[in-house]
């Protein structure tokens, strides 16, 4: 997908303001190959401005425009597409330029959140459209008899993969137990063998009173700290936990790395 292939997603939201340029008018303009609508709408939002964000795509010159208010998500449109549908497709756009235009109102409130759940919930929505695309072509290669054997890699490889998506530090790979079965990268923000321990005491935790809810179990769990974020998924029979230094990505790696844990659960 578009999204999960989008180099310009590691920038910070000081780098931003470098990539696009300021006019008399107190607009801003710049191109999407340069940055990206995620970190764009996130500096703009942190920034405390508000305006509408007016979009190009090339090539076709589709047109979008995206209206907030600080750090409030009030519409989006991308063709015909409105809401939650139509930002989730601004957000997969790679090429083109975009231009703010600050203190111009929209009439018509089509979200209304903040934009980081904006963005979780496109996310959300682009996984499910992603999922729904490959369960078809599937279906068209088995009707035309075909048998694909994917490559397997081994866990050491997949967590590579995961350190390369943007805003991940460190991966790390516990048991059950307590005990890291294997880790990557490195953060001065946690230290990862107190980690193993007090993350298979939280999951399973959690895990009981999911038991006792009735409410399945535990798909994935973020924790927010003053100086990290916790990512947390279970891979296989263990858990699989992800350090990140703030939440301002977290849309993006919970997007990037869906594919990868699901990969990296076939090694444990």
């Amino acid at each position: 997908m578009p999204l999960a292939s989008r180099e310009g997603l590691a920038m910070t939201q000081q780098s931003v303001p470098t990539l696009i340029h300021e006019q008399p008018d107190n607009s801003l303009k710049g191109n999407l190959s340069l940055t990206n609508v995620t970190n764009l709408l996130q500096f703009l939002a942190m920034s405390s401005k508000k305006g509408v964000i007016e979009l190009v795509r090339y090539p076709g010159n589709e047109e979008g425009r995206i209206y907030f208010v600080g750090e409030e998500l009030v519409s989006a449109q991308s063709g015909v597409l409105t809401g939650i549908e139509g930002f989730a497709d601004l957000l997969s756009w790679e090429q083109g330029t975009f231009h703010f235009l600050p203190d111009i109102a929209c009439i018509d409130k089509t979200i209304g959140l903040n934009v980081q759940h904006a963005i979780l919930e496109a996310v959300t929505l682009l996984d499910h459209q992603a999922n729904e695309k490959a369960m078809s072509q599937n279906s068209e290669v088995e009707e035309r008899g075909f048998s694909m054997e994917p490559t397997e890699r081994d866990s050491s490889e997949v967590m590579n993969s995961l350190l390369e998506v943007p805003g991940v530090d460190a991966v790390v790979v516990v048991g059950r137990d307590g005990f890291v079965i294997e880790s990557a990268g490195s953060s001065s923000r946690v230290n990862i063998e107190e980690l193993g321990a007090s993350l298979a005491h939280s999951i399973n935790g959690i895990e009981e009173m999911g038991g006792e809810l009735n409410v399945n179990n535990f798909q994935d769990m973020f924790i927010e700290y003053g100086r990290a974020v916790i990512m947390c998924r279970p891979v296989g029979d263990a858990v699989a936990a992800i350090i990140t230094p703030d939440a301002s990505k977290l849309g993006v790696i919970r997007h990037k790395t869906k594919k990868l844990f699901v990969e990296l659960g076939q090694s444990f």
